[in-house]
């Protein structure tokens, strides 16, 4: 009897390593990690209705979490096993390659209108005397998280090559937060992302690198916002929070003055140390899926999101171009 109920007490308690060790099950969920570079609590309300479709598309369990900032991301991803995902920026996604000494992988990028690289901008108000990159010495630099690829890494490698000083650097944390600061009169000029505007409607040139940063937006002729029957959409920064501040407000007062260094490329879902490979091919196939549906592209889509329009695969060689940047070494494969 003592030796039955001792095989049952190991049978019982294997069964349960078995199932607490299992990824992707309500009480062992997978983490989908996010980052507030918008609207933190908008960010993580989507995240989570994003993380219920693709639970029902794959059959495992994925819940959002919402980091505090791009720090927070690296080391969960750095402390995660087996059980993390994520969505990181581009600086952020190299920031965990070398915290998890290169056991993280990339699968997908986001598209952003048609486009897997994006640009980091610079935003003044149009009276303040910034016109320039350079005019930014001596000046309050409204950043957005030290690990931001457009919101400080490259603005800062940029500004250090051209010898610019700014008076103070302030991190607001978020891409939405730095505009919303200049807005509000917190600082000279803000570093944030850059995305074209839409041309209006029936309109039939697109928006192309070389182009007026504020084209269909700002009529330079008559220094005037343009007729909203002429205008086309706001699509940069300043777009997560014209429901907050007009459009006409934003690009009345506030413009891209430039934007900094080159093509950057898009932020990605990678999977971190150890995920099973299986079920990485179950989400990403489900995000492919998802996103192709007009309900799943409201969400991905959505400005107080991440705005992301498509996917497209990738792997790690999809960054060399911004370690070379940076600074980084390419790594050996």
């Amino acid at each position: 009897m003592r030796r039955l109920l001792a095989v049952t007490l190991i049978a019982l308690v294997a069964i349960g390593l078995i199932g607490f060790a299992q990824v992707g099950t309500r009480t062992n969920p997978i983490k989908m990690v996010l980052v507030p570079s918008t609207h933190g609590e908008e960010i993580l309300e989507i995240g989570q209705d994003i993380a219920e479709a693709l639970s029902g598309l794959t059959g495992l369990y994925i819940e959002a979490i919402l980091q505090p900032d791009y720090a927070a991301m690296v080391e969960t991803f750095g402390t995660s096993d087996g059980d993390v995902f994520g969505m990181p920026a581009s600086v952020q996604y190299l920031s965990i390659y070398e915290r998890t000494g290169g056991n993280v992988t990339p699968r997908l990028a986001s598209s952003r209108y048609g486009s897997t690289t994006y640009q980091a901008g610079l935003y003044a108000r149009r009276d303040s005397g910034i016109n320039s990159i350079l005019d930014c010495h001596g000046k309050k630099w409204l950043a957005t998280d030290e690990l931001s690829t457009s919101g400080n890494v490259i603005p800062s490698i940029v500004f250090e090559t051209w010898g610019i000083v700014p008076s103070e650097k302030v991190f607001t944390g978020s891409h939405g937060a730095a505009i919303t600061a200049l807005v509000e009169g917190q600082g000279d000029f803000a570093t944030c992302y850059y995305s074209p505007p839409y041309e209006p409607a029936g309109f039939p040139d697109k928006w192309q690198l070389g182009d007026d940063l504020e084209r269909w937006l700002w009529d330079p002729y008559n220094n005037a916002v343009y007729p909203e029957a002429e205008r086309g959409s706001l699509r940069d920064v300043r777009h997560s929070i014209d429901d907050i501040y007009s459009v006409e407000t934003l690009v009345w007062n506030y413009k891209c003055v430039a934007l900094i260094g080159g093509n950057i490329p898009n932020d990605c879902v990678a999977f971190g140390p150890n995920f099973d490979t299986a079920q990485a091919d179950l989400i990403v196939q489900a995000i492919k899926d998802h996103i192709a549906t007009e309900a799943g592209l409201a969400l991905w889509d959505n400005p107080k999101f991440y705005e992301w329009d498509a996917v497209a695969e990738i792997d790690d060689t999809f960054y060399d171009t911004l370690r070379v940047a940076i600074g980084l070494p390419i790594p050996e494969r």
